[in-house]
């Protein structure tokens, strides 16, 4: 077995010492409170990760008496760009990195060498929130519910695709997840973006379509596709009226993805506390979730090792699909 490398340890050593702290501690001492800090996004502005940080950053610089602190977009590299500019900032703790689920797990599965080891090059903050994946039909086509759709895909094998995003995705491995548990492969079809695939989709081009819910409600509101289930692991705020995966009888499968705050690696426990203390403060607030919950996100506060948790056990439940599916990105 491979011996962990020192910042390993360092982290690991942060993460006990955080566990055992008060519940309470003092968030900013004085010679913290001055300054400013900043969240690094590997994506676009306006996109669903700088969306998340502006949510909840106010108030995070307002607990922690910061007199400035800004979202900066960093894109490119698939996040990486982003990533390394926080992994080697000072480790003080003003330096965050907001973070989709393909920073610290997807990219560990479908990358070769992806460039960075979350274990080493990323210090867990907490979790933003979380966000649900579902699945949708053409209006016009004759399956009305999920047993239709099972039924049609198994009298029409050859006509069993589905579209995604793009190939890497989640979706295009929600796809291959349902596929093993109603017994019936699907090919995925990858899209350049999620509008083209929604496009495509309302057109009857392709039967199948699995994307975010945000992406999928307006047209299905619309009376253009036709969503009939969420993988979430129960129905969701945003459409109550769907089902779940697990409530049809499908327990296996089930997923989400989530956003996330990290910082520099060394950052000291006591400043980790302080971030994690700011951004539990934001996501407990009724206006913090009202923003997140209007881009489909559901506030989910925790502790920096609840986050670390999320990151192994969605390591190990995407791991074997991913094998299977054979997909790498390099």
């Amino acid at each position: 077995m491979k011996s962990a490398s020192k910042p390993q340890i360092q982290r690991r050593a942060v993460l006990r010492a955080i566990a055992v702290a008060p519940l309470f501690s003092p968030l900013v001492g004085h010679s913290q409170a001055a300054g400013s800090g900043r969240i690094i996004s590997g994506f676009a502005a306006g996109g669903g990760a700088d969306l998340a940080a502006r949510a909840v950053i106010d108030k995070m610089r307002e607990t922690l008496g910061w007199s400035q602190f800004v979202v900066e977009n960093r894109t490119g590299a698939a996040g990486k760009i982003a990533l390394d500019a926080m992994r080697n900032a000072a480790p003080d703790g003003r330096t965050l990195l907001i973070a989709p689920l393909v920073t610290p797990v997807l990219s560990q599965l479908t990358f070769k060498n992806p460039g960075y080891d979350p274990a080493r090059d990323m210090m867990p903050v907490g979790m933003v929130g979380h966000f649900q994946f579902s699945l949708a039909v053409p209006v016009a086509h004759p399956a009305k519910n999920m047993a239709d759709l099972v039924k049609w895909l198994k009298a029409n094998p050859t006509k069993a695709n589905y579209g995604s995003p793009s190939p890497g995705s989640l979706p295009q491995f929600f796809g291959i997840m349902l596929g093993r548990v109603i017994g019936v492969p699907m090919l995925h079809v990858g899209y350049k973006g999620g509008a083209h695939m929604v496009n495509d989709l309302a057109g009857g081009q392709i039967p199948v379509g699995i994307n975010t819910e945000g992406d999928l409600l307006e047209l299905h509101r619309g009376g253009k596709i036709r969503i009939l289930a969420t993988f979430a692991p129960k129905r969701t705020p945003q459409m109550p009226d769907i089902p779940s995966m697990v409530e049809l009888g499908y327990k296996d499968a089930v997923g989400s993805a989530w956003y996330s705050l990290w910082t520099t690696p060394g950052t000291p426990a006591a400043q980790v506390t302080a971030l994690n203390q700011a951004l539990n403060a934001a996501l407990n607030t009724t206006l913090v979730k009202a923003r997140l919950f209007s881009q489909g996100v559901e506030a989910a506060p925790g502790t920096p090792q609840e986050l670390e948790a999320k990151r192994l056990a969605d390591i190990a439940k995407w791991k074997p699909i991913i094998d299977a599916s054979g997909f790498r990105a390099d």
